[in-house]
């Protein structure tokens, strides 16, 4: 019995060591310079990501944010940014109304993650610090995916303008906040955006391992012009203004179906004079930064097309298959359904109006649907949500 042990330890040793002893003949060694040269390649992309920070801040749910100085922040890296300056005490023309009354619908706002100290220094702003974790979490699941709309496996079910000569100067919601279930390499987002031509806009909030490494609901903002594909601050564009607000902060109350139920406020807003795009965050419309206008061609003008609703992503034949919202059954109902509610846009004009005659589209209607009701008491509501309880 103890030979047969001793000869079992052999062959798992040999086996073991195989691989290392063939790395002599040139084809594992290789390998391991493809493993070096790809270590090298996510050390260099840190560098991009990551800037010097004046002060660091940790939470209590493991992030890291750099306090970097605002002309540092990646926006600058952008080509057409580069030695563009702007005043860092801002204050926009925006088009959108202040402190607009909106109708109670007794739900709450969505407390957030409070950045310790009250945020970062004045004149820096808190960019998440990313880590090689992150990268290599992302680089693979781009094998399966990648995070343009239209990508196999993603799934809509929104309201959206139909096509003719729309023009809008912004758009928003009240978003109800949820915490759908997915499992690695899925995710499941609540978000409105803006279109004209190749360049979109969106703001909303997800739950996303691969992007973030946990399934917290956090909100996020997403861009697409030229170059610059990405979401927060992961490429150049976005420019952040606020010292107390990172982009990805963590919604620490998530609505309970048939309970409790909580809100986000988002907005994006054209500013009327230099034809920046805002992010606007809470019942006071924060200015958390903005969309320079001299990184766009399509909405470098006014935009074409506005959508609402929910999204998920999961590679075919993965199961089980992420929720939307807060599920299914959709029953009309903001205490169990998941929303977005006083939908509206900013017309040319640069008035807030409700939008009217808007389509519906589902991609898959046995698994997710969606409801667009124009007239209610809490405003113009769109629900969506899924998959039926027997997925």
């Amino acid at each position: 019995m103890l030979d047969q042990q001793m000869d079992l330890r052999a062959f798992l040793l040999i086996l073991f060591l195989s691989p290392l002893l063939l790395g002599y003949n040139g084809v594992e060694g290789a390998s391991w310079e493809l493993l070096e040269r790809e270590d090298m390649e996510l050390e260099n992309q840190l560098k991009l990501l990551n800037k010097p920070a004046v002060k660091t801040i940790d939470t209590e749910y493991g992030d890291t944010y750099d306090c970097v100085d605002f002309y540092k922040q990646p926006a600058f890296d952008h080509p057409l940014l580069k030695n563009h300056s702007f005043h860092f005490q801002m204050k926009p023309t925006l088009s959108l109304e202040r402190n607009k009354d909106h109708v109670s619908s007794g739900v709450r706002e969505s407390a957030h993650i409070e950045l310790k100290g009250g945020g970062c220094p004045v004149g820096t702003v808190p960019i998440r610090r990313i880590t090689k974790e992150d990268l290599i979490r992302e680089r693979n699941a781009s094998k399966l995916m990648s995070f343009a709309d239209n990508t196999i496996g993603a799934h809509y079910a929104v309201a959206r303008t139909r096509p003719g000569r729309n023009k809008f100067n912004g758009a928003g919601a009240r978003l109800s906040v949820q915490n759908p279930r997915v499992s690695a390499r899925q995710y499941s987002a609540s978000r409105f955006l803006l279109r004209n031509g190749n360049d979109a806009i969106q703001a909303g909030w997800r739950v996303d391992p691969t992007l973030y490494g946990d399934t917290r609901t956090r909100l996020f903002i997403r861009l697409d012009a030229g170059q610059s594909h990405c979401f927060n601050t992961r490429c150049p564009g976005f420019v952040q203004v606020r010292s107390d607000i990172p982009l990805d902060l963590v919604y620490t109350q998530v609505s309970i179906r048939g309970g409790v139920t909580y809100e986000a406020p988002l907005f994006i807003d054209r500013d009327l004079v230099n034809g920046n795009w805002w992010l606007l965050v809470g019942e006071r419309n924060t200015e958390v930064g903005f969309w320079p206008r001299r990184i766009f061609s399509g909405l470098a003008d006014l935009a074409s097309y506005a959508e609402w609703g929910g999204e998920v992503f999961y590679p075919p034949g993965n199961t089980p298959i992420p929720e939307m919202g807060s599920g299914f059954p959709l029953v009309g109902n903001t205490k169990y359904d998941a929303f977005l509610r006083n939908v509206e846009v900013v017309d040319a004009a640069g008035k807030n109006i409700n939008v009217y005659n808007l389509e519906t589209f589902v991609d898959d209607t046995r698994k997710y649907g969606v409801f667009d009701i124009e007239q209610t008491k809490i405003g113009h509501l769109v629900l969506y949500g899924g998959p039926p309880y027997s997925f």
